[in-house]
């Protein structure tokens, strides 16, 4: 029963499901506990919401990367920040105007996207019969990055003038068990996960990479679309772009840089790709922080964009 096909298409949503509702109640926790201590905005939403909302990444690729999946690894990272930017700020940007970015904001998406020029650079030049591999200097390199962006981050920003509208009613002891709770269950759940979706695509005949960064890149991605959709309801958009900035951050410099570190491993060389696209949306997105004229079409601009990757892994999945 375990081996059958249907089995496997009801285990695997409902362990992310899982994942994603124990990534809600890490969110929470880790917010009660930063609001209350006056973090500000550009913390909370680049670096606490960003690691809390991509900490079901983290486990997946741990999951994946012990198990020698390294194509879930890539595309479930590269697929999580394209449907961050694509769905996430997309679909915010539909319910809310956006004005020109802070500087803070934009740096951060900058180096978002350098990260990615850097796996696309690794992809190609590490290229051979088709496999290219992910190695110990290049995983350092990465999490050096990531700890520079960190330490920036934490040292450089400043109170806004914007009021924080956080719930604080959380007592702090609740507040540790949600983060410690949560982050247990998606260990756990994204174990599974990893597991039911390799044997799937084995069964099915369908590329790994195709179902990391589809299934597994989407489930891992709603906690950053739901708190873009929240955040757009209550008009905060620098929360919405610290987010999905800090997220993009966090899942190729630090995620990547953390699978590499556990253990080398090698992907399909065709990802670069899905790299390539996900470069493409991040200028898309420098041009309607900072650009009046695409700022006006920014929902439709991403959303079209995020369409158009959809097409692609549809095309090299017939």
């Amino acid at each position: 029963m375990s081996d059958s096909i249907l089995f496997l298409a009801v285990a695997l949503p409902v362990c992310l499901a899982i994942v994603v509702i124990s990534a809600s109640y890490f969110v929470k926790g880790a917010v009660a506990i930063a609001t209350r201590l006056s973090v500000p905005e550009f913390i909370v939403g680049s670096v606490i919401v960003a690691i809390g909302t991509s900490a079901p990444e983290v486990a997946i690729n741990v999951s994946a990367v012990l198990d020698n999946a390294g194509d879930i690894v890539i595309s479930n990272i590269i697929g999580s920040n394209i449907v961050n930017v694509g769905l996430g700020i997309g679909i915010a940007g539909m319910l809310l105007k956006f004005e020109k970015a802070r500087p803070e904001y934009t740096k951060t998406v900058i180096l978002g996207g350098l990260g990615a020029l850097a796996l696309l650079a690794n992809t190609l030049f590490t290229s051979n019969d088709g496999i290219a591999s992910m190695t110990l200097p290049f995983a350092l390199l990465l999490l050096l990055a990531f700890a520079y962006f960190m330490y920036r981050s934490l040292t450089s920003s400043t109170m806004e003038e914007e009021d924080e509208e956080f719930d604080t009613s959380i007592p702090l002891v609740l507040a540790g068990i949600m983060v410690v709770g949560g982050a247990a269950a998606m260990a756990i759940f994204s174990d599974f996960a990893v597991g039911y979706a390799v044997t799937l695509s084995q069964y099915m005949g369908i590329p790994e990479a195709v179902i990391g960064a589809t299934v597994i890149a989407a489930g891992g991605s709603l906690p950053e679309v739901s708190s873009c959709i929240a955040a757009a309801r209550i008009k905060r958009p620098n929360l919405i772009l610290g987010n999905i900035a800090g997220s993009q951050i966090f899942n190729i410099f630090g995620i990547l840089g953390l699978s590499g570190l556990i253990g080398s491993f090698t992907y399909a060389t065709h990802l670069w790709m899905d790299v390539a696209i996900l470069i493409a949306m991040t200028v898309i997105l420098l041009l309607c922080m900072n650009s009046a004229a695409p700022r006006r079409f920014t929902g439709p601009l991403l959303i079209a964009s995020y369409a158009a990757y959809a097409a692609y892994l549809v095309f090299i999945a017939l």
